[in-house]
């Protein structure tokens, strides 16, 4: 089990929760990106709910946070997503579509959906890899869908070459 509850939900970019909203904005600005309602492809956001702890669970690991906001950004060469907690600052992370490649999975147990993304993310020199979950609804795999698409589209997988020739 995943320890949480999550729902997916595509959206507008307007429509995100305001502290992601404004972590994007402020990101998209910073670097000169442009506007994110005009950039994106697909937008979507996930809330995540721990499930309630049992007492030793609470006593080892104290109040992490019950509650928090996934936010999802694809735009024709990038991948953002921003996350934000009850107990967490807002962080917004980036990759250039060109040097990352990306899978996506479904939990048979959940159903929860996961965004695997491996590459070079942000400012990172070393390549990275993590995974982006999402609840089990259809909002959540037709976003992935597009990233695998659009990260395809950008920087197609390359052909092995035959031993034969």
């Amino acid at each position: 089990m995943s320890g949480f509850n999550r729902a997916t939900r595509e959206c507008s970019v307007s429509e995100l929760n305001p502290k992601l909203l404004d972590a994007f904005e402020e990101y998209f600005s910073k670097h000169k990106f442009g506007d994110p309602t005009e950039k994106t492809l697909m937008c979507c956001e996930t809330f995540s709910e721990k499930e309630k702890p049992g007492i030793l669970d609470t006593l080892l690991t104290g109040n992490p946070g019950s509650t928090g906001f996934l936010g999802l950004i694809l735009t024709d060469r990038r991948l953002l997503w921003a996350r934000t907690g009850d107990q967490s600052k807002t962080t917004v992370f980036g990759a250039d579509l060109n040097y990352i490649q990306v899978k996506a999975y479904s939990s048979r147990i959940t159903k929860e959906t996961e965004l695997q993304i491996s590459g070079y993310i942000g400012d990172s020199k070393e390549h990275i890899q993590g995974n982006l979950a999402m609840g089990p609804e259809e909002a959540a795999r037709k976003f992935c869908e597009e990233a695998l698409k659009a990260v395809e589209k950008i920087n197609p997988p390359t052909k092995k070459k035959s031993l034969f020739g």
